[in-house]
């Protein structure tokens, strides 16, 4: 399965959302619109707002991991509700028949999609439909705490500074094959994407493997706090709220040589009725999108200007390019997943 992303919170979230799915529980069922998203993703002041201007009853069903929504769409009681997938799930919500196309034509906002995401449009688009809308992104990044790295006179850049000898036995990497075997072959100036076939790559995922202090995928904060780590990959939507508290303790990077990215979708059980268009609709307005960029922890891919976002205010870019350079992981055939699988068995998974 999936790299599972945590994605994390808007200050104000919990209480305003839960008022939101209160008042949404009051409507008759054919008047509103049940949305299955992650707790806190949404500033609730926009969710409010459509529902202002549609006048359309929202009833939000809030999970806590992208898994456990994928998990809800897989019981196939979606019916005529929205639903917020990750993009690692959509090949198997399509290849199952879970999701329901979305003409184009029916959407009123056209999108010149930027170089990172052009190689998602054969998973997205079926002629003239797509699978779903994508709505906010997010990025693997590494996070350090300021102190140690002031007391080295430097701080992290790139993925270089995992092998750097200063950090050995001080950092902790995602318990995820794809991000860590897919970092070591960007740091070889590889794609993501590529076969795990460089004459480098083993070596150097074994001294990775013997540097670093643990594996997590939902844990690894707690340890950077405590000191126990100095330094940590991690997903954006969980770091930036502790850089928010704390931007004088921690800081983080985005990657210069470029990094994961990650999308999440509005997918349809069903043919979209007229409230599903305007949910559809609103989160691709551009003012919709600018919002949901400042005052959330994901910024909207319609946003190509990051300088305003809470992305770009605590996760600079290395580099200008950093960006183009980056790409979503896109699903690998059979013989490659199986070089990946071992590789990770053989090194991570059997390593003293």
């Amino acid at each position: 399965m999936a790299t599972l992303m945590q994605r994390r919170q808007f200050c104000q979230g919990l209480f305003a959302l839960g008022a939101i799915a209160l008042s949404g529980c009051q409507a008759s069922a054919n008047t509103g619109l049940t949305v299955h998203l992650l707790r806190k993703s949404l500033p609730p002041q926009l969710i409010q707002r459509f529902r202002q201007q549609a006048g359309v009853a929202v009833r939000l069903r809030l999970q806590e991991t992208p898994q456990a929504l994928a998990d809800t769409l897989a019981e196939g009681t979606l019916g005529a509700a929205v639903l917020s997938l990750g993009d690692a799930w959509l090949p198997e919500a399509v290849a199952k028949r879970q999701i329901a196309l979305i003409p184009k034509q029916l959407i009123q906002h056209e999108f010149d999609w930027p170089k990172p995401w052009q190689p998602l449009l054969h998973l997205i688009s079926k002629e003239d439909a797509l699978w779903g809308l994508p709505y906010r992104w997010g990025a693997t990044t590494l996070i350090y705490r300021r102190d140690f790295f002031a007391e080295l006179g430097w701080e992290p850049k790139d993925w270089d500074a995992l092998w750097h000898p200063a950090v050995q036995g001080h950092y902790s990497l995602l318990n995820a094959p794809r991000e860590v075997i897919g970092l070591t072959l960007k740091s070889l100036g590889l794609s993501y994407n590529a076969p795990p076939t460089h004459p480098q790559l083993r070596e150097r995922l074994s001294r990775l493997r013997q540097g670093c202090r643990f594996f997590s995928s939902d844990a690894y904060l707690q340890p950077l706090m405590l000191g126990s780590t100095q330094l940590a990959v991690g997903w954006s939507t969980d770091l930036l709220p502790l850089l928010k508290r704390d931007p004088q303790t921690y800081g983080a990077v985005f990657p210069a040589s470029g990094t994961a990215l990650w999308l999440d979708l509005w997918v349809c059980g069903q043919a979209p009725d007229r409230p599903t268009l305007d949910w559809l609709n609103y989160w691709w307005q551009p003012e919709v999108a600018e919002q949901l960029s400042q005052f959330s922890d994901a910024p909207s891919p319609r946003v190509s200007d990051l300088r305003g976002t809470l992305f770009q205010r605590y996760i600079p870019l290395a580099h200008p390019t950093a960006f183009t350079k980056s790409e979503v992981l896109l699903p690998l055939d059979a013989a490659t997943q199986k070089a990946y699988d071992t590789l990770w068995q053989e090194i991570f998974l059997t390593s003293s």
